[in-house]
């Protein structure tokens, strides 16, 4: 080892090597982002659909999936068909009345002239009770639809849409529309496209203005985003090749974006602030690169470890989606990492004090005196027990509506974006019948004969069984498979999908209607559907939660404890993360199950919280928090490392972060807000979430919780056990200028 490399971080070696050999990095940057553009393009990403569920549904889906799939070699054609229903709806008029059923009739007889419908058939032609309103305002009518023209079974519903648009505008009074769950998969596809294309362009946007005020100068603020989007591409790529191996869900991208524009840009904009304070105090460029990477890139290093280690937790719930979106956060997490410490020495190397070029001169000149930030914590310090007593108290209150989260899946005409055509008529069938009609519970009858006497008759008791319990709604149509070992019977519950009703009714079905007509009977019996699955998956992450949290909180605190060698700040740092973790969890509740500013949004409140939401947020905040905290208390640790003095050494590291954590802050906090503004409820709750979190800890939790209670402790924040003395030193040698780690007599520092 040469003498300039002696006392140094690996970071700081890496990132020498680097800078010295920067032409091989950036020709070896540049082969890595075409590969990977080239697998995107040539491997593709194979990706699925997580249909299947979890449990007792996630089998039943799967049975239904291999038993009813078509057979390519004697499906014809001619055997496509689709089925939607109408709704027929007049709020002043009763269904029986002559004229409500002219207008039906006289719809019904112009949909039956197209020539995809091969049998139209209205409430008037059945006389069906399911199929009339309670109210006596509505009815339904059932379209089958055929292409026999096109092998792929594609059907075209445009002609059907039209005409049912056309009978609408010309029916006085009545509102008419087809209540189809896949036009609205469809529909609701095409916004979750124009959100994201319209996110990547607002988060770009905002991140380069928020780099161009940090840096003052149009270089440096464009290499922290040319880092970020080589990380996305590259991640993108080598995605699409584990995708070979392991199918992703299609959202994958959309993380790999979201984590790779906030890690990519905070990353860079770290080591980037840190050379270019190296430079400002006359170190040379090499040193002031390795320098940079001996401190600041360490932090960088163990903040993306930690967040990959979170990440990696949320695949204890065993969920493919979880499992998908961790990976493909995991990859550009990686990604940005490793390029932090390898091609951004290379670009600094290269660029040298030309980062420093086309400086906006009206935004003045930057300051290392830490601004409000630096006044706010000599504040703090000043009165940290009063401070810290208020504030913990403020986000202990913001917590508490947390204990009373109402956890489910927003599937009801409620959370569905306006902007969706097919939402009015979704809304008819919930306000007049039950959304279950279209996605009603699925029980499913495995067995070796589905046609035996016993299971034929089981079959007709359950179907007695739910047709006197008002929990339920007919028709209740049943179906077997070719081989005759697989039976299906749709069961529509009175609620709509995503109530307590319709939970209640498939309890219900589970735990007594479904045992009873099958007492005795040799076959395996399961319940599920939409609403079931939501059932099952809740459950799932419920029993999943603790796994989590354990490894999380873990792996979290041994990685605190060796990188700081004290047992006081891990704890301390787990603490302080768990409380921004339960007011984000409050704030939620308020906004979204409350209805508290939600129309900000543009949404409404449905009083419920996606059940994937706080175990999948608490996975990815736990990471993403410990990017300021590491990078804060490394600089309060290396100046306390040079003085041994406390309070000095907090109000110093704070002073010196304080211009970089805003910086990076804002840009999470910018581009999580952009996924709030999302049409799409999930998204706002997510994007809210990780908005929110972003901005209590880099505010609240750096600039009061932080100092007050490391004044408050004095020199037992560096206390560590003569136990444990045998963890490795991760602090360059060459750091430890000043007194050694202070006893704990020395607490009242």
């Amino acid at each position: 080892m040469s003498s300039a490399t002696t006392g140094l971080s690996f970071t700081a070696r890496i990132a020498r090597w680097s800078a010295v050999h920067r032409w091989i990095i950036l020709l070896a940057a540049v082969l890595v982002i075409v590969l990977a553009v080239l697998s995107i393009g040539m491997v593709g990403t194979d990706t699925r659909d997580d249909e299947g569920g979890v449990g007792e549904s996630g089998k039943a889906s799967e049975l239904l999936n291999e038993r009813f799939a078509p057979d390519p070699a004697t499906t014809q054609p001619a055997s496509h068909t689709r089925r939607e229903r109408l709704i027929f709806s007049n709020p002043s008029l009763d269904a029986n009345a002559p004229s409500f059923m002219e207008t039906v009739e006289s719809a019904m007889l112009a949909i039956r002239e197209l020539p995809q419908v091969i049998d139209a058939i209205s409430f008037y032609d059945t006389h069906e009770p399911s199929m009339f309103a309670d109210d006596g305002n509505a009815v339904l009518a059932l379209v089958t639809l055929q292409n026999p023209d096109d092998p792929t079974g594609h059907i075209e519903i445009g002609p059907l849409l039209e005409t049912v648009e056309r009978a609408s505008n010309d029916a006085a009074g009545f509102e008419i529309g087809v209540v189809s769950f896949r036009l609205i998969e469809d529909e609701f596809d095409e916004i979750l496209d124009e959100d994201f294309n319209r996110i990547l362009l607002y988060s770009l946007v905002i991140g380069l203005v928020i780099l161009i005020l940090a840096f003052r100068a149009l270089i440096a603020a464009l290499i922290p985003l040319v880092m970020a989007v080589g990380s996305i591409f590259t991640a993108i790529g080598i995605a699409a090749m584990v995708s070979q191996v392991y199918p992703l869900v299609e959202l994958y991208a959309e993380m790999i974006l979201l984590m790779g524009l906030a890690v990519g840009i905070d990353y860079s904009l770290f080591i980037v602030s840190r050379f270019r304070t190296e430079r400002a105090a006359g170190r040379e460029k090499i040193e002031a690169i390795t320098v940079a990477a001996n401190t600041t890139g360490r932090a960088v290093f163990y903040a993306g470890v930690t967040v990959v280690l979170s990440l990696a937790g949320l695949m204890l719930t065993r969920d493919f989606t979880f499992i998908s979106l961790a990976l493909g956060a995991i990859i550009v997490v990686f990604v940005a990492v490793i390029a932090s410490l390898t091609l951004l020495p290379g670009l600094l190397s290269l660029l040298g004090d030309g980062v420093n070029r086309l400086r906006i001169p009206i935004l003045g000149r930057e300051s290392d005196q830490g601004g409000i930030w630096s006044a706010i914590t000599g504040w703090v310090l000043a009165q940290p027990l009063p401070l810290a007593i208020l504030t913990i108290a403020a986000l202990v209150a913001l917590t508490v509506p947390f204990f009373s989260m109402n956890l489910g899946f927003n599937a009801g005409a409620d959370a569905l974006p306006d902007d969706l055509k097919s939402k009015r008529a979704f809304e008819l069938l919930e306000d007049h019948f039950s959304s279950s009609l279209i996605l009603p519970a699925k029980v499913v009858v495995d067995a070796s004969d589905v046609n035996t006497p016993e299971i034929l008759g089981a079959v007709s008791a359950l179907i007695e069984a739910v047709d006197q319990n008002d929990s339920f709604l007919g028709p209740f149509e049943t179906f077997n498979d070719r081989e005759g070992t697989l039976t299906l019977i749709n069961v529509p519950l009175a609620g709509n999908i995503d109530d307590d009703a319709s939970e209640d009714a498939v309890l219900l079905l589970r735990e007594q209607i479904l045992p009873e007509a099958f007492a005795g009977i040799h076959a395996d019996t399961y319940v599920a559907g939409d609403t079931a699955e939501g059932i099952d998956f809740r459950d799932r992450m419920f029993s999943s939660a603790y796994y989590v949290f354990a490894f999380v909180l873990g792996l979290s605190f041994l990685l605190l404890l060796v990188m700081f060698r004290s047992i006081i700040i891990p704890i301390k740092a787990l603490v302080l993360n768990l409380l921004s973790v339960g007011a984000v969890y409050g704030i939620l509740v308020m906004v979204f199950q409350w209805g508290w500013g939600i129309s900000i949004l543009g949404s409404e409140e449905t009083g419920i919280i996606e059940t994937w939401l706080p175990l999948f947020l608490f996975g990815i905040l736990f990471g993403l928090s410990m990017d300021y905290h590491m990078l804060l208390l490394n600089r309060i640790k290396e100046e306390y490392d040079k003085h041994g003095e406390n309070e000095r050494a907090v109000a110093t590291g704070i002073r010196l972060t304080a211009g970089q954590i805003t910086s990076a802050a804002a840009v999470m906090v910018g581009v999580f807000a952009a996924f709030a503004t999302s049409r799409v409820l999930g998204l706002q709750q997510f994007g809210l979430g990780l908005a929110v979190a972003v901005f209590i800890d880099a505010t609240v939790i750096r600039v009061v919780l932080l100092p007050a209670s490391m004044k408050l402790l004095g020199g037992w924040n560096w206390y560590l056990p003569g136990w444990l003395e045998f963890l490795p030193r991760v602090t360059p040698a060459d750091e430890v200028t000043a007194p050694a780690e202070a006893a704990p007599a020395a607490a009242n520092d």
